[in-house]
C-alpha cells in the first residue's frame, strides 16, 4: 500500500504565526525551523490518524482483496479515478465509512490504483481545533527538543488525536 501526494497542501496545518504564539516567540529568527517543525508534525500525525489535515490530492496503489479496497485517510470528499492495470474501471464507493471502501471488479492481487481528494480544507480554519491543537503541541515538543534526544510524544497529544483515530485494515 502505497499513498502519494500528487501536490503540496497548499497551506500547513497550523499557520507559522499560530505556532509563533503558541511558543511565546517573537521574533523571526527561527521562523524557518518552525516552518520546518510544522510541517514535520504534521507528517507525524496524518498516519497516525489516517487523515489528511489540508485537502489535497493523492493517489492509492493497493493491492484487491476479495473484491475490495479500503481507503485509509479521512475524510475523502471526491475520487477522481479507479484504475486496474492502468485501465479505468468501473466501481461503488462508500466515502461516508472509516475506512472508505471501494468495491472493484477485479481479481485478489490486482493492482488498483485510486486518485482521490482528502482532507479537511484548505485553510488551517478548517482543521477541527482538537487536531491543531494536537499539531501545535508537538511542534512545542519537537521545538523544545531539538537537540536531538527526543521522548516520546506527549500524553495530551495522543489524548487530543484519540477521538480521530481511523481503523486501520
Amino acid at each position: 500500500m502505497t499513498f502519494t501526494d500528487l501536490s503540496p497542501p497548499p497551506s500547513g496545518p497550523v499557520t507559522l504565526q499560530a505556532a509563533k504564539t503558541f511558543l511565546r516567540v517573537d521574533h523571526d529568527d527561527e521562523d524557518a525551523l518552525i516552518t520546518d517543525l510544522i510541517d514535520s508534525a504534521g507528517r507525524q500525525i496524518e498516519p497516525l490518524i489516517c487523515t489528511s489535515l489540508i485537502t489535497r490530492p493523492q493517489r492509492l496503489t493497493k493491492r484487491v482483496r476479495g473484491g475490495c479496497v479500503y481507503l485509509n485517510r479521512y475524510p475523502v470528499t471526491s475520487v477522481e479515478a479507479v484504475r486496474v492495470d492502468g485501465e479505468g474501471v468501473d466501481y461503488t464507493a462508500n466515502l461516508k465509512a472509516r475506512p472508505a471502501s471501494f468495491r472493484i471488479d477485479a481479481p485478489d492481487g490486482t493492482v488498483c490504483e485510486i486518485g482521490f481528494t482528502a482532507g479537511y480544507g484548505t485553510e488551517p480554519s478548517d482543521i477541527p481545533t482538537p487536531l491543531r491543537q494536537a499539531l501545535l503541541l508537538l511542534v512545542a515538543h519537537l521545538y523544545e527538543h531539538r537537540e536531538g534526544d527526543i521522548p516520546p510524544l506527549p500524553l495530551m497529544v495522543g489524548a487530543l488525536l484519540q477521538p480521530y483515530r481511523g481503523v486501520r485494515l
